[in-house]
Parts: C-alpha cells; sequence; structure tokens
C-alpha cells in the first residue's frame, strides 16, 4: 500500500522574549518547513520586528522568514494555506498561538481548506502575568482598550471591568498596538501609506481608564484603585510596578510592549506577594525582574 503524506500548516507559539523562547517542538518544526511567516501586529518579541531582529531569528531557524501584516493574514491568508497543501508551511505567532482570535480564524479557514494544521504552544501574557503574584483563576473577562482618538472614543470594556470589580475578579487589560496602520489621507486617494508605529503605555491606558469613568461615573475603578503595570514582560529588562491608579500613571515604564491589571479582591497570598512590587517613597519605580 502506498504510504500517503499530508503535508502541514504548523501554527508556533513563539513565547515572549526573544528568539530563544521558542520551544525545541517548535524549531523542529520550523527546520522541516518549506516557507516561515511570523506574524506582525497581535504582538512583538522584546526585540521587535527590526531588519536586526528578524535576521536573529533567520540565523537561528536557519530560514528565510516572510513578514505577514495584518492586510497579508486578513485578505491573502489562502495563499498561505494553498501552500500548505503541497508543502510544510510555519506561521509563527509571538506568545501562544491563541492568544489573539485572528489564529483562531486560521485554524477555522485552514481546516475549511482540508488543511491540516498542527499548533506547538508557548507562554503568553495570559499565563505569564501569574509572576506578580494574583492568582490566575481569579481573573475575569479581559479587555482591549484602544488608542481614543478625538472622533472615536470607544469605552465597551467599562462595562466587563465593572462586572470584574462587582465579581472581585481582577482585570487584565491588553494595550492598543497600531502597526502598519493606513493614514486617513492615503485610504482617501485609494493609495495606502502608513503611520508610524506607536504601542500604548499603561500611563496613557490609566488616562483613558479614568476618563470613561468620569462620563459613566458608576465607580467602577478610581485613582486609588490598585493596579499592576507590566512592560516587556517575559524578557530580561521586564519591569513590574504595583501601586494606584494615581502612583502607576507617573512612573516611566520604557519601551514597548505594556499591559495593566486591574487588581479585585485579593488572598493574602496574592497580597504577600504583590508586596515586591509595590511603590514605595524609597523607590517610586520598583522593578521586578523575576521572582522576588
Amino acid at each position: 500500500m502506498e504510504l500517503i503524506i499530508y503535508e502541514m500548516l504548523y501554527i508556533i507559539g513563539l513565547g515572549l522574549g526573544d528568539e530563544r523562547d521558542i520551544t525545541l517542538k517548535g524549531l523542529d518544526a520550523v527546520k522541516k518547513c518549506e516557507k516561515v511567516y511570523i506574524e506582525a501586529y497581535t504582538s512583538l518579541l522584546s526585540f521587535g520586528l527590526s531588519t536586526d531582529g528578524l535576521s536573529t531569528l533567520e540565523k537561528l531557524y536557519g530560514k528565510p522568514i516572510i513578514l505577514a501584516d495584518r492586510e497579508m493574514v486578513e485578505e491573502k491568508v489562502d495563499n498561505i494555506l494553498s501552500e500548505a497543501r503541497g508543502s510544510d508551511v510555519a506561521f509563527l505567532v509571538v506568545g501562544d498561538p491563541f492568544g489573539a482570535t485572528t489564529h483562531t480564524d486560521l485554524v477555522v479557514r485552514a481546516k475549511t481548506m482540508r488543511v491540516d494544521v498542527n499548533v506547538v504552544h508557548n507562554a503568553s501574557v495570559m499565563n505569564a502575568i501569574g509572576i506578580c503574584g494574583l492568582q490566575l483563576y481569579r481573573y475575569g473577562e479581559t479587555v482591549s482598550i484602544p488608542f481614543f482618538t478625538e472622533t472615536w472614543r470607544p469605552d465597551s470594556f467599562y462595562e466587563k471591568i465593572e462586572r470584574n470589580r462587582n465579581l472581585g475578579l481582577h482585570t487584565l487589560c491588553l494595550l492598543d498596538i497600531c502597526v502598519k496602520e493606513p493614514t486617513l489621507e492615503s485610504l482617501c486617494r485609494g493609495r495606502k501609506q502608513y503611520e508610524p508605529p506607536r504601542f500604548m503605555t499603561i500611563n496613557t491606558a490609566i488616562d483613558q481608564l479614568l476618563e470613561v469613568e468620569q462620563k459613566h461615573g458608576k465607580s467602577a475603578y478610581d485613582e486609588d484603585t490598585n493596579c499592576v503595570g507590566f512592560a516587556r514582560l517575559g524578557s530580561e529588562d521586564q519591569m513590574i510596578v504595583a501601586g494606584t491608579m494615581r502612583q502607576l500613571r507617573t512612573v516611566n515604564f520604557g519601551e514597548p510592549l505594556h499591559c495593566l491589571v486591574i487588581v479585585g479582591k485579593t488572598h493574602p497570598v496574592e497580597d504577600e506577594m504583590l508586596e515586591f512590587y509595590k511603590i514605595t517613597t524609597e523607590n517610586p519605580e520598583q522593578k521586578g525582574n523575576g521572582i522576588p
């Protein structure tokens, strides 16, 4: 009987830090693939996606890497899936493959086209935030905080935070990333030009959160609400600071990526761990680099 070998689409998590965070299973898969794409709009590795950053990945993985921006994934994904019908193709994702709904859609479309999929998991922000001591099973619904504009100030996240707070649950706030966003002027002209990349800071997120609270006035949170700010989570220079919104909005968290947790009702063990990261008079920018 003839042995039939099916080609595969590998969706591979890269973890949070740098090129070395890929798993051995993921690295084996990358090395066997004819084409390797890397998704570049839901998150970034700590060194970013500069030319040097891609070269670093290519050197370790031994393969050329194709940058897959939002336009390619959302409009031309069928081309990638068609390639996976005739050869092994890798799609690299920062964090874990299912940390963003886009990648769930990719799996659904692959299965619809009868393309076999193999997922290789890795660490993501969804579990790495546990380093601050807040227990993962005491989190409510995660929310995304988008950049406000003069004419667009969405606040649907407010009700979710309010619901979490009423239940005593913590809330992970994922902060906006704008990579390769077309300018309004270029859209009007039909010729795409792109805005410079922008990454929301914890400071901006808190400003927007407080603006929305002032608008709704339901006391879901205020300037004295305890939070934890994370910068470059999973990298060697990660920064973790616990304090009130008022305190955190004055801290310089440095380079992206940032995320924020609004603290709910805490257990004594959680309080004990948070103490290691709290802002103090002696150290107003307490930095947490690993488990204290």
